[in-house]
């Protein structure tokens, strides 16, 4: 059973894969749902610096690509180059790619100052990070030391340092982190009016984003910085201005995301990212669908005096689509004259919100989700437990320190990372993109197709011989030992040893293989093999029956041993050929691995196997013939009818199998029978009903539509758009 295991590690080893648990590998060839993090995984670890945007007085200035253009007094400058957790090792700049590539926009240089001891030796006691202009500029000689630093946690989405410049008397923090975190802990005073649409101007266009606050603090002693705790330093910040990276796609990724759709596989985002950022980067991986419209869940936790809420804002439309929408009070009515092809995205503080109060909704937005941003790593974790509550074998594939739990979590967990991820996953890739994914799928289906075939054939070898032992026992005789010997070693020990050598099929289906063995159509299977097997040994054990030089077999209580007869050449040969028989019909090719004559040594082991027992049927040596205690029929023509049986037999299990079970049974009547509310898996249901449920989800707020169209038609993306009536909204996307 685990030799389909055994030649599937081998083969993902050669594509770089490593794997630490080899149970996983069945298990992958279930898998009907992928989820992806965004950053290091679909998109590139490097990020491009595109420009900053400050903040003045309440305004937003001009939009900078070179940051080196800014002031050195400049407090956007100052944040940037201090505000990350960066250290020298060996003369590199070493930690987050991200800060690292934002503090080399600034052309600061950053030093580790140690205190020296009495000798002169450098001493770890008290470790200081000052950072300064490039000697090389023409920037005033200022330094800035870092005293203290609260790292970045992706539950706070933050980080924050505390620092003195010489140029000042007083200490500043700079706090960065995600513009809604920023925004959230900045007075409002300091907050531009319009910064949420120039945000998401940028995170619709998919770059990252990164806000900057500073906030000084007055009248307190160096003694007392160490004893800060972070929710004291970060708050009342000023805002000073966002960040703004590029962050481009892997070359694989857009390919590796067809081939999953296109094999009918459920792809999901989670990302800690901004929801537009990751709507963009889904729509250019094609992660969502062309026809696809992406609904935004928007849920507030209750206030003193209202209730928690929950709505549904259209984000994006098709590019070619047309719609009529009603308005009706608070409401947007998209008449459909077919089923709306949509699907959600959500934020991490609305999923916690309607996990909250909203918990019959969960299923519904887990099934239609494809976005799931700013998660923490906690909410990526309960995320992943949620979908397989609704009955998916899950894959989660991630790079970072945050995608831990929902690896773990997973049913199949991939890392990219040989870092902190690759210690929760059973799969490690050393190729740092998402190409693995189809490659671990198809061999986790190949694998336990594998799995499969063996178990049938050992199950269907031990019946076989069963029946065998049977039929003789009926005239007291039986199979010899060494007969059992060349069943047991030469034909099955053999077949079974290279039956897990075929690879993996090159595509992949639409349908994922079956994953019980104990399921109608694997029982069919083996029943109607049974059967032909049974029949076609009494039919052999009969026809032998017919020629006149057959004499009956008669036991001799004084040599007990002796199992010399026709009767036993019947049946041992006859079920020696059913044994290659099953080797065949249980060795499933195309559509999760490759045909059989591709198996080299599995097709000679075919052939030779064949060869021998055609010889040892029609005319073997006597040496062969004692040796396997085989009473040979004198005339040929009772020879020749154990072969055409045996053809007979091969014809009727391969047409049995092929026509009766994998295409009547399995496509046509199985279908039929199939109940999809009591199915396991869940989600069939649910997608039903959705799909069925014309008047869910209800689309609100119509003003945000009309914002977007403007915003849309402002970037040229709107071909027409005008108010038929004061109740009709018509547009054209």
């Amino acid at each position: 059973m685990t030799v389909g295991k055994l030649y599937a590690l081998n083969r993902l080893k050669n594509y770089k894969i490593f794997c630490m648990n080899s149970r996983v590998i069945n298990v992958s060839g279930s898998v009907d749902c992928i989820c992806f993090d965004k950053t290091g995984t679909l998109t590139e670890d490097e990020l491009d610096m595109w420009g900053i945007v400050p903040v003045e007085d309440n305004k937003i200035k001009t939009a900078l690509k070179d940051v080196k253009a800014l002031s050195s007094t400049s407090r956007l400058l100052r944040g940037m180059a201090t505000c990350h957790s960066l250290s020298i090792i060996n003369n590199e700049l070493c930690g987050d790619p991200l800060d690292v590539k934002m503090f080399e926009s600034t052309g600061w240089i950053l030093d580790d100052v140690y205190d020296k001891a009495s000798d002169g030796t450098r001493t770890n006691k008290h470790h200081h990070v000052v950072i300064k202009p490039d000697t090389s500029s023409n920037e005033e000689d200022v330094e800035i030391e870092i005293i203290h630093q609260f790292q970045f946690t992706s539950l706070l989405q933050r980080m924050s340092v505390v620092t003195k410049a010489s140029d000042t008397s007083s200490y500043s923090v700079y706090c960065k982190g995600s513009p809604e975190m920023i925004i959230s802990l900045s007075q409002p005073s300091s907050v531009p009016d319009n910064i949420l649409s120039r945000l998401k101007g940028y995170t619709c266009q998919g770059y990252r984003v990164i806000a900057l606050g500073k906030r000084d603090l007055e009248e307190i002693s160096s003694e007392d910085i160490a004893k800060l705790h972070r929710e004291e330093v970060e708050c009342d910040l000023e805002f000073i201005g966002l960040i703004v990276l590029e962050n481009k796609l892997k070359p694989q990724t857009t390919g590796v995301i067809r081939t999953l759709k296109e094999a009918n596989l459920k792809v999901v985002m989670i990302t800690g990212d901004n929801i537009q950022t990751g709507l963009h980067v889904a729509k250019e991986c094609q992660m969502v669908d062309p026809d696809q419209t992406i609904i935004e869940v928007v849920a507030q936790e209750p206030t003193r005096y209202e209730a928690a809420t929950i709505d549904y804002h259209i984000s994006s439309q098709p590019s070619v689509y047309e719609k009529k929408i009603q308005y009706n009070g608070n409401n947007l009515d998209i008449e459909r004259n077919q089923t709306l092809n949509y699907c959600f995205a959500i934020t991490g503080h609305s999923w916690g919100t309607v996990v909250k109060y909203f918990p019959e909704l969960v299923p519904k937005i887990v099934a239609k989700g494809v976005v799931f941003a700013r998660m923490s790593g906690m909410q990526k974790q309960q995320l992943i437990e949620e979908v397989k509550n609704l009955g998916y074998y899950v894959a989660m594939c991630g790079d970072g320190a945050n995608d831990c739990g929902a690896l773990k979590a997973a049913h199949v967990g991939i890392s990219l990372s040989e870092a902190e991820s690759s210690v929760a996953s059973p799969f490690t890739s050393k190729e740092p993109n998402i190409s693995c994914i189809p490659k671990v799928i198809k061999e986790g289906r190949a694998a336990l197709v594998t799995s499969f075939g063996v178990f049938k054939l050992m199950l269907c070898y031990s019946l076989t011989e069963f029946a065998s032992v049977i039929i003789l026992y009926n005239i007291d005789a039986n199979l010899t030992s060494m007969q059992f010997l060349f069943i047991d070693i030469c034909l099955i020990l053999n077949f079974a040893s290279f039956f897990g050598i075929t690879k993996a099929y090159d595509t992949l289906d639409k349908v994922p293989p079956m994953t019980s063995l104990m399921g109608f159509i694997p029982i069919s299977s083996m029943s109607f093999f049974m059967l032909l097997t049974t029949c076609f040994q009494i039919i052999a054990y009969y026809y032998i029956q017919t020629y006149e030089w057959f004499t009956p077999f008669v036991f001799n209580e004084e040599d007990d041993k002796n199992f010399l007869s026709y009767e036993n050449y019947a049946i041992f040969t006859a079920s020696m050929f059913q044994y290659i028989t099953m080797a065949v019909v249980f060795s499933k090719g195309k559509p999760y691995r490759k045909q059989l004559y591709t198996n080299i040594f599995f097709t000679f082991s075919l052939l030779i196997s064949t060869a021998v027992c055609v010889y040892i049927t029609l005319n073997p040596a006597k040496w062969l013939r004692d040796l396997i205690e085989l009473l040979i029929p004198p005339a040929y023509d009772g020879r020749y009818a154990i072969v055409i049986i045996a053809l007979i037999n091969f014809v009727a299990c391969i047409i049995v199998e092929d026509v009766i079970v994998e295409f009547v049974l399995a496509k046509k009547v199985a279908p039929k029978f199939r109940n999809i509310d009591k199915s396991k898996q869940k989600f069939l249901k649910i997608l039903r009903d959705l799909n069925d449920d014309t008047g869910w989800p209800k689309v609100s707020n119509a003003s945000m539509i009309l914002a977007n169209l403007c915003e849309h038609e402002n970037n040229g993306l709107v071909n027409n758009g005008f108010v038929g009536s004061q109740d009709t909204l018509i547009t054209r996307f």
